[in-house]
């Protein structure tokens, strides 16, 4: 079916180009004007732009095909399916006949497959229902399968059926129609059927294909009026497989979006352009109009060229993965030094992404003309983000500066460090709190946790650790983002022990673990002594065996919500903090006072102190880097 129109008007032929979208979104408006254009140029025959050299009896078998009725259940009469076979096989065209549910025929075109006009028909009763209208059309090569261009036809338009016959020595060789179904998220598909021999074509009732395929569209528009008026109507775009768009739909609620589509596209090498295919485009732009999206959210990162072809082609917002990431990590941010790692990452990802307005040229090298405020937007853009940056991170270096004072102050005192670190989601926040009774924010949503929390946790032997909660880790996760968060993330690289919390319940699980890994490896503490909880294990049953799991070194089965395994959980971390202890024996002479001070600050436990001739004589239980410094008066 033609994707254009054209109308002979005087002499001079116009050719309005994609004509149909144009109608589909303001064919209310102009429909009178349509109307009278459509009705003044058929009385002349020459609104059917593709009859040229067409014989006139040939026009009037056409023309003839408008007396003819069709019972409602039939998709077309014996008689206008006979007719259009022949006019097919005698001038090799496609013939596209549009017939009511009173089985009236409407209107007829002619054409080949890429210039047979679609009608711009003005009888649809209302958004919940279809057009009222079914297209039947031959398609002269024999093959009776619809194409792409029938299905984004159907879809476009609204056809009760869109139905294709194919023609081969003057008759009816197959048949296949399609109507629109719902699919299990709710979104419209087309739904095929066929191929029909000729005698079972004529026996369908088309009329319970009709009823089903409306009550479909009642029930996608009832879900859609119930979505928050508010939240931005998004249709998420990927290029791997369904399954990678789940977590994509996961970020887009927690940015406070609502999904009303989704497209997948496997495709090895990504459209410079578009970053899809001009075909999955096409198909794109009909799901946004038919869900009434005004976003379109990509799993991959876009160019900034790309973003603007693909806001130009489908008319709405596009953003990619790493700007809801950003949007959602801005949203979260509590802190000042959260608010700036934010804005750096923002400016980073956008500084590439600048694309040029106009057409004057840069007015910076100098000479006649030249001189006075001349910069383009473009460029003052990009200085002002310079600047930005460069404020940013001074900034970002002072808070830095203060974040190693208090790590300093932590080390000195000698709190045994523990990290909390895993994919988003995974409940760190939700464990902390049940490890030392504390009330952090956590929810079951992505980065709900984005600046680190420190909290003391009493072991079962009575020591004291530092248990700290850091911003979850996700799959692609921005590298600006990695850059900015440094800072944050160094407790990780400070920690004593890392805490790999794993979301079990997730079908996905072992995955996410390795991105965490990967994650860790890039920040240089791939080889930190950790342990891995898998967390959630109260929401999946059955799926881990607590016997297989029992003898596994430095794994555990736990539920933080329900506190199921914790016990087990502070003794491995027991028996970490045991690991960077010794027991020694110390002669501390009497002139260095001072240190037996610092030996109760800093020792896990004084087990001995007898003063004698030489000096204080004093048995204690110390880290590595307390013995280092007390290696001198071991005894």
């Amino acid at each position: 079916m033609q994707k254009n129109l054209s109308v002979k008007i005087i002499s001079e032929r116009v050719t309005l180009k994609s004509c149909e979208i144009f109608f589909v979104f303001r064919h209310i408006e102009h429909y009178c004007v349509l109307k009278y254009l459509k009705a003044y140029y058929w009385s002349k025959g020459d609104y059917m732009e593709n009859t040229i050299g067409i014989k006139k009896s040939l026009l009037k078998r056409l023309e003839n095909l408008k007396e003819l009725t069709v019972e409602k259940y039939q998709l077309a009469s014996e008689e206008i399916i006979a007719e259009i076979c022949d006019i097919t096989e005698e001038t090799g065209k496609e013939i596209a006949v549009y017939i009511d549910r009173k089985g009236t025929v409407l209107d007829v075109s002619i054409g080949d497959e890429n210039t047979v006009t679609l009608k711009d028909f003005n009888f649809r009763r209302s958004e919940e229902s279809l057009s009222g209208i079914r297209c039947l059309h031959t398609h002269p090569n024999g093959h009776g399968g619809l194409s792409e261009v029938d299905i984004s036809a159907l879809k476009r338009m609204k056809f009760d059926i869109m139905a294709a016959v194919g023609v081969s020595n003057g008759e009816m060789t197959n048949a296949a129609m399609a109507f629109l179904g719902v699919d299990s998220d709710k979104q419209f598909q087309a739904v095929v059927m066929g191929p029909y021999s000729y005698n079972r074509l004529m026996k369908v009732n088309i009329f319970d294909i009709i009823v089903e395929a409306e009550a479909g569209i009642k029930n996608i528009r009832k879900a859609s009026k119930e979505v928050d008026s508010d939240a931005e109507r998004a249709v998420l775009v990927g290029v791997e497989n369904e399954e990678a768009l789940e977590e994509l739909g996961e970020l887009l609620k927690t940015a406070g979006g609502c999904e009303v589509g989704r497209m997948v596209q496997s495709r090895d090498k990504k459209d410079t352009a578009f970053f899809i295919g001009k075909g999955k485009l096409k198909e794109l732009m009909l799901l946004c109009q038919a869900v009434e999206a005004n976003l379109a959210v990509f799993d991959e990162e876009l160019s900034g060229a790309q973003i603007r072809n693909l806001e130009e082609a489908l008319g709405l917002k596009v953003i990619d993965r790493t700007q809801l990431i950003l949007d959602i990590f801005a949203q979260r941010a509590r802190s000042r030094e959260g608010k700036l790692q934010v804005e750096l990452a923002q400016m980073k990802y956008m500084m590439p992404r600048l694309i040029g307005l106009g057409q004057q040229m840069s007015r910076t090298g100098g000479g006649i003309g030249t001189r006075g405020p001349g910069e383009k937007k473009l460029e003052v853009d990009r200085r002002r983000i310079r600047d930005r940056l460069n404020d940013l991170e001074n900034e970002l270096k002072q808070l830095k500066k203060h974040r190693d004072l208090q790590r300093e102050g932590r080390i000195l005192g000698k709190a045994f460090q523990v990290c909390l670190v895993g994919y988003t989601n995974a409940g760190k926040s939700t464990l902390l709190n049940s490890l030392a009774d504390a009330d952090i924010y956590a929810e079951d949503q992505l980065f709900a946790t984005l600046d680190p929390t420190t909290r003391r946790v009493t072991l079962g032997n009575g020591k004291e650790v530092l248990v700290t909660d850091t911003v979850g880790f996700i799959r692609k996760l921005p590298h600006d983002l990695i850059e900015a968060f440094k800072s944050t993330l160094e407790e990780v690289v400070y920690a004593d022990l890392l805490i790999h919390v794993v979301d079990g319940s997730n079908s996905d699980y072992e995955d996410q673990a390795r991105v965490v890994i990967d994650v860790l490896s890039e920040l240089g503490a791939g080889d930190k002594a950790s342990i891995m909880a898998i967390n959630k294990i109260d929401k999946c049953p059955g799926r881990f065996s607590p016997e297989e799991y029992e003898d596994m070194e430095n794994t555990v089965l736990i539920s933080a919500s329900e506190r199921t395994g914790l016990p087990k959980l502070l003794a491995l971390i027991e028996g970490f903090a045991a690991k960077q202890s010794r027991t020694v024996e110390l002669m501390i002479p009497y002139a260095e006072g001072s240190v037996v001070s610092e030996i109760y600050k800093s020792a896990d436990e004084v087990t001995k102190e007898q003063y004698g001739e030489d000096g204080i004589r004093i048995k204690a239980v110390v880290d590595e880097i307390s013995f280092g410094r007390l290696k001198k008066y071991v005894i």
